[in-house]
């Protein structure tokens, strides 16, 4: 029976190694998409549409928190830090809104 279960879990592990290595190029993305989205989205809610700073953070929120948070008003920019990657959407002016400047 243990000789069963180890064949199965070896091999489930194995498969799961192979999807990962298949899908690494998506997978490796994932950590930058949650702070490029939140700042484009934060910065088109702020500077585009002029909301509150609160309504749009409930506007920019997500599943997956992120860690730090900045707004520039000055300079009209947002930039932000999640799952170890910074990310700064920055408002170029009515025509274009907003767009990413670094992504890491």
């Amino acid at each position: 029976m243990k000789k069963k279960i180890l064949i199965l879990v070896s091999t489930l592990l194995f498969i799961l190694l192979v999807w990962i290595q298949w899908n690494w190029k998506h997978l490796a993305s994932f950590p930058s998409i949650i702070s490029s989205f939140y700042s484009k989205e934060f910065c088109s809610c702020y500077f585009v549409t002029k909301l509150s700073e609160e309504q749009c953070h409930n506007f920019a929120r997500q599943w997956v928190p992120i860690s730090e948070f900045k707004l520039d008003i000055e300079n009209k920019s947002v930039t932000v830090k999640g799952l170890g990657r910074t990310n700064t959407a920055k408002y170029l002016d009515e025509t274009f809104g907003c767009t990413l400047q670094d992504l890491d």
